[in-house]
């Protein structure tokens, strides 16, 4: 995403990376990848439950989106998101334009 984080310009949002790891290696990995979005630690899996991101014991690979008030508006599961950032963006432009 790092790569092309110019096509989030337009969004009036906060973009986060989450994950189950450690909030001492999510932060090795942000300044290691010099990261200019927030890398969060969600070691218990409330956030990632919350936005249907949860699988067993690990997190799926994909995109969620919350409205300003941190409210649940769409997820999705996708390996390749990152792979197809183009699409990616596209789906997170329309749904946020949805509640906008």
């Amino acid at each position: 995403m790092q790569n092309n984080i110019e096509l989030f310009d337009g969004i009036d949002a906060d973009l986060y990376a989450i994950s189950t790891d450690s909030p001492e290696n999510s932060k090795r990995l942000k300044e290691a990848g010099a990261f200019t979005f927030s890398f969060l630690s969600d070691k218990s899996f409330s956030v990632l439950d919350r936005t249907k991101m949860k699988n067993d014991q690990i997190s799926y690979r994909g995109i969620s989106i919350l409205d300003q008030d941190g409210t649940y508006i769409h997820h999705e599961i996708n390996d390749f998101w990152g792979d197809q950032i183009e699409q990616t963006a596209d789906i997170i432009y329309e749904q946020l334009n949805k509640v906008n």
